[in-house]
């Protein structure tokens, strides 16, 4: 914990109490495919099928949004109809998301950079939204 609280601190920010951000996100099961597997439309409806509550489909891929309770069903559904899913856990969910600027989305990526470098540190649940053309500016 004391590498992670350094990688905040040394980021600008501060780690909170454990769960002191959990009502910003909602626990819930994902299932997870390569955009090969399927096309967007075959795979809502399979999904829906299945009992899963939402579908974003991209050009990365599709991911499969169910209850925690649902997570087996709608997974063994969906590998039936498609295969063995890419990945399929429980996850968070952010509620809202937030706009991040330029000066804050560099020293954000900055911070997820040290998580992403530290053992400790298994998965990171986010909700900012940094725009394309923030990402372009600061990527080059």
């Amino acid at each position: 914990a004391s590498e992670v609280r350094t990688a905040f601190g040394k980021h600008g920010g501060t780690l909170g109490e454990s769960g002191s951000v959990a009502f910003m996100f909602d626990r819930v099961g994902l299932v997870q495919y390569p955009a090969a597997a399927a096309g967007g439309d075959a795979m809502f409806e399979a999904a829906l099928e299945t009992g899963a509550d939402d579908v974003q489909s991209s050009d990365a891929g599709h991911d499969i949004y169910c209850a925690p309770d649902d997570l087996s069903v709608v997974r063994d559904g969906l590998e039936e109809r498609f295969g063995p899913a890419q990945s399929a856990r429980l996850d968070w969910r952010p509620r809202t998301q937030v706009p991040i600027g330029d000066d804050a989305a560099t020293t954000l990526f900055k911070l997820l950079d040290a998580l992403d470098d530290s053992d400790d540190v298994q998965r990171v649940a986010a909700n900012f939204d940094v725009p394309d053309d923030v990402l372009e500016r600061i990527s080059r």
